[in-house]
């Protein structure tokens, strides 16, 4: 397990370092769907290549899920969960809230997860059962327990569940609330997960979108469920994070949407 530690970590930071040299050189390549959030940039494809091409040298029976290349041998032991750049449009418009996403399952397990974001020189990494850290600090959720003085992520696209999310909040006789996004999974979260915002609710996204972050917000104390209050799994589509005194209140504004 060490060597995956190092491995995974030391990976990151190649990817992370291969990207901020295109940082404010790439530009949109093509898109996936007609969603700007599904840019991809010729740094995405620079990223998951040099991730991709490790994993298969150092650990050639291991399954790979990405973002860009999809699945391979995904129903091996272990499995490695790819985003070569989460928050590309951020990335391809200059702004520095991006980064590089990997996670390691065993048997459907989240065990190892690290998130580099290169441009503010933020490396978060957690281990399953033994903490999550950001450059070697272990670090914590936050402590706030009224929702009423909470600041956190809704969702950075105002439609479907997202949009209903935020009218219950909206419409909550609970007080004010401050609600932010950065077009960044990693961002949004792992901030969670270091106790600079109070919670997430993450309605829309994929596989990578979540895996790598769960493990870090888990290992900090959130309680991460989805927004029935089932754990999260890697079938999950969707995340609900907080501390155990806001997930409570979050549920209740996730309730119906």
């Amino acid at each position: 397990m060490r060597a995956q530690e190092k491995f995974i970590q030391d990976v990151a930071r190649e990817a992370g370092n291969a990207v901020l040299k295109r940082f404010g050189k790439d530009r949109e390549l093509y898109r996936k769907s007609a969603h700007r959030m599904d840019a991809v940039t010729n740094a995405d494809l620079l990223s998951e290549k040099v991730i991709i091409s490790r994993i298969k040298k150092t650990y050639p029976d291991h399954g790979i899920i990405s973002e860009e290349s999809g699945r391979m041998n995904e129903t091996a032991e272990y499995v490695w969960i790819i985003d070569p750049i989460d928050g590309t449009l951020n990335f391809s418009s200059g702004v520095p809230m991006f980064g590089v996403m990997i996670c390691l399952t065993h048997k459907g397990r989240v065990i190892l997860s690290a998130i580099n974001m290169p441009a503010t020189g933020e490396l978060f990494f957690a281990k399953a059962g033994k903490g999550a850290y950001l450059n070697g600090k272990r670090i914590h959720c936050s402590r706030t327990r009224d929702i009423k003085k909470s600041a956190g992520y809704g969702g950075s696209t105002l439609r479907g569940r997202t949009k209903r999310f935020l009218r219950n909040i909206l419409n909550s006789k609970k007080g004010e609330h401050m609600i932010l996004g950065s077009f960044a999974s990693c961002a949004n979260q792992c901030y969670v997960a270091a106790g600079r915002r109070d919670w997430v609710v993450s309605l829309t996204g994929k596989i990578w979108d979540f895996a790598p972050t769960y493990l870090i917000l888990k290992e900090s104390g959130c309680t991460v469920t989805d927004i029935r209050g089932r754990p999260w799994n890697l079938h999950t589509q969707e995340l609900v994070a907080a501390n155990p005194a806001l997930h409570k209140e979050l549920l209740k504004l996730t309730k119906n949407i």
